[in-house]
């Protein structure tokens, strides 16, 4: 009669899911703090991937100003000539400066935050899937072996989709765009530049809007 698994093996088994399982939910809740981190950053301002721009509360739009490389964020600005008018420029921007957002140009978890939470999950995954292997060289009998033996496939398994958005970086850093490291070497940075189709279209709809009231 084979023997069947020790209870140190399904204790090992039953482990190395739970650890998998703790190491999905820390990417998850990286994850879920980085949006509400990003919702509380833009406020109520709403972004338009159309001009790629922003919108804040006063109808007034934020432009792409800049390119952090090394944050791999770009930087949109208001104008200050309307910033400065703006009724609600010290709740919104208390700086001499028009209002400023930033907007990571790489999908989780490639920002230096999300790559810290993956790295994290990543870890404790991967102590799930060293415990079942460490394990499959005392293991007796061959019942013992195919319960390890699966155990480390399925954590394997779902260790990979966390490992394998950390080998690659994105190259999607738009080169239109100042850089700043260009412009910490200039004395004056360049202005924001408004794509022309961009204000004809924001000015036709608000006029097309008014004209319906008569």
């Amino acid at each position: 009669m084979t023997d069947l698994p020790s209870p140190e093996v399904w204790l090992v088994t039953g482990y190395a899911l739970v650890l998998i399982g703790v190491a999905w939910l820390l990417d998850r809740l990286g994850e879920r703090s980085a949006l509400r981190s990003a919702s509380w950053r833009t406020s109520n301002f709403v972004y338009h991937a159309d001009h790629d721009a922003w919108k804040c509360h006063q109808d007034q739009w934020l432009w792409p100003a800049s390119f952090d490389p090394e944050k791999r964020v770009i930087r949109y600005a208001g104008q200050h000539a309307i910033c400065g008018r703006c009724p609600v420029k010290d709740s919104c921007s208390p700086t001499p400066g028009p209002r400023e957002i930033t907007r990571p140009v790489d999908p989780w978890p490639h920002s230096e935050a999300g790559r810290f939470h993956r790295g994290l999950a990543l870890t404790v995954a991967c102590i799930g899937v060293f415990l079942p292997a460490m394990s499959l060289f005392g293991a007796r009998g061959w019942l013992e072996v195919l319960v390890l033996a699966a155990t480390v496939v399925i954590v394997g398994s779902l260790t990979y989709p966390l490992a394998r958005h950390l080998w690659t970086s994105p190259a999607n850093a738009p080169q239109i765009l100042p850089h700043d490291e260009q412009l910490a070497d200039d004395a004056t940075p360049p202005p924001v530049v408004v794509p022309v189709d961009a204000v004809i279209d924001r000015y036709a709809s608000r006029w097309a809007s008014d004209r319906k009231r008569f």
